[in-house]
């Protein structure tokens, strides 16, 4: 039987994209059965894929002694290590079986062999002939095939190592799917690999986080509170924050696909560091507690609220990813007085009430379209949200960003727009300066002559998702420009 793969464990395997592959499957250069390859299909579109000797070895040492030290610490989680011997005893009970259908098949042969000897003797002359030719034929090739074994399939020889290391999780009605490493919860595997997976607390007393079990094995990591009903219980159902994968998964789970589908929120983080960029921009990272934190759908906002009366409404800059870690873009020349209590009076570990999300400036997590990003000053807070939550997903084979700033401002986080680059093939980025404020015909010019350029790299903007933020000059002449039939979505976020 064909070894069928997922379009993300391929996409791994041989070093491009879930979008790619999907991509070729699309055009016709590689089958797809119920969303899956064959193995052998794979290496043929990719024959200069090959095995890294260590690389994966490595990692499994890496985990082992990531586990050690959760021992040393004496932690109440099963170590890595467990999760590993448990893969590997399942990887084992799989050779077993291979060898013995091996011996079967053996078996089969030295009983067809006999068989024929036998009807060779009971057979007329002339079928007597063949017969015997039929078992001179056998026993020429047999020797040949064990002399000359086939080599081993450096892709499958690779697939194996990556199940010993991680599980694939398939999750339905969605068909999302991500990879697991080591004894990663369910939770968090899916929140890094960039999916809006239902939850609540995070730490096993609401139930928020509930799935159905529907094939494979899994490993509780941590008692929970949460009681299931009898129903629950015969239909497998488990908490996604307190169990891990042994093997590949399918479960049923509740996803969040629309803002209507995140609750409103009202929680309290703390404040890591309030960090000058520049002369105009502070980047204000916040902290929320681990069983309390905030869920948000890329390119959302939130109200913060300091001294209980202070307030904004703040484009949230960071990816879903890592919802306890949330970051904010503050104009340092705004002169409101949350901006300047911010700047003269807030303190490490002082306490921010946090209330949202809001706003739908947010992917179609589902499309792998080339995607387009369009922000003007601050407006790359939300933008970086996008840039970072479809890098994580891996969906779209091509992304443009473009940064435009006005006179006096800077593309404050350049650095990391260039590491984005050198970390994904997928991913252009540009940067644009306008000299002049966008009320004069002249910097409308300048702007519509770069838009011109973008145009250009982007000829006929076919099937292209187009995200723009900024302030409302900058929003309303972007719109304008990129609104055409052939733009499937286009979606504006105006930043004051």
């Amino acid at each position: 039987m064909p070894r069928l793969l997922s379009l993300s464990r391929a996409a791994r395997l041989v070093g491009s994209t879930r979008g790619k592959l999907q991509k070729q499957v699309q055009d016709g250069e590689i089958a797809s059965f119920e969303g899956k390859v064959r193995l052998s299909d794979l290496h043929k579109l990719y024959p200069q894929a090959e095995v890294e000797d260590t690389a994966m070895l490595d990692r499994v040492e890496e985990i082992i002694e990531r586990a050690r030290f959760k021992a040393r610490s004496r932690t109440p989680l099963p170590t890595d290590k467990q999760s590993l011997l448990a893969r590997a005893t399942l990887l084992g009970d799989e050779l077993a079986l291979a060898k013995l259908d091996l011996n079967n098949y053996a078996f089969f042969i030295h009983k067809l062999k006999s068989r024929i000897n036998q009807l060779g003797e009971t057979s007329p002359a002339e079928t007597s002939e063949i017969l015997n030719k039929l078992t001179h034929w056998i026993e020429k090739e047999l020797p040949r095939i064990n002399d000359n074994p086939p080599q081993p399939n450096p892709l499958l020889v690779q697939d194996t190592m990556l199940r010993l290391i991680t599980a694939q999780i398939h999750v339905y009605p969605s068909g999302h799917e991500f990879l697991l490493e080591g004894n990663t919860t369910l939770l968090e595997a899916g929140l890094s690999a960039g999916f809006a997976l239902n939850y609540g607390c995070s730490n096993g007393n609401c139930g928020k986080c509930k799935a159905k079990l529907v094939s494979g094995q899994v490993k509780k990591t941590r008692n929970h509170d949460y009681s299931f009903s009898e129903a629950e219980k015969h239909q497998n159902y488990i908490l996604m924050c307190s169990h891990t994968a042994l093997t590949d998964l399918v479960i049923e789970a509740d996803e969040a696909g629309t803002s209507g589908d995140i609750p409103h929120q009202t929680i309290t983080a703390k404040v890591k560091k309030l960090e000058p960029i520049d002369s105009n921009v502070g980047v204000l990272n916040l902290k929320t507690p681990r069983t309390n934190r905030l869920r948000f759908l890329a390119g959302q906002r939130a109200n913060l609220t300091i001294n209980g009366s202070l307030s904004a409404e703040l484009p949230i800059a960071s990816c879903p990813c890592d919802d306890m870690n949330l970051q904010f873009h503050v104009s340092m020349n705004d002169d409101s007085a949350f901006i300047k209590h911010l700047l003269s009076n807030l303190k490490t570990n002082d306490e921010v009430s946090i209330d949202g999300p809001s706003g739908d400036f947010i992917l179609d997590d589902n499309a792998s379209n080339p995607v387009i990003l369009l922000a003007m000053n601050t407006g790359f807070a939300p933008i970086k949200s996008l840039a970072e939550h479809v890098l994580t997903l891996a969906h779209a084979e091509n992304i443009a960003l473009y940064w435009f700033v006005s006179e006096g401002q800077t593309h404050y986080l350049r650095n990391q727009c260039r590491a984005w680059v050198d970390a994904f093939d997928s991913l252009q980025y540009y940067e644009f300066s306008l000299a002049g404020k966008l009320s004069t015909q002249k910097t409308q010019n300048t702007l519509s002559e770069q838009l011109a350029t973008i145009k250009q790299q982007h000829p006929a903007l076919d099937n292209c998702h187009v995200y723009i933020a900024g302030n409302s000059e900058f929003v309303d002449q972007c719109a304008e420009f990129f609104n055409t039939e052939a733009v499937p979505r286009l979606l504006t976020e105006i930043i004051d």
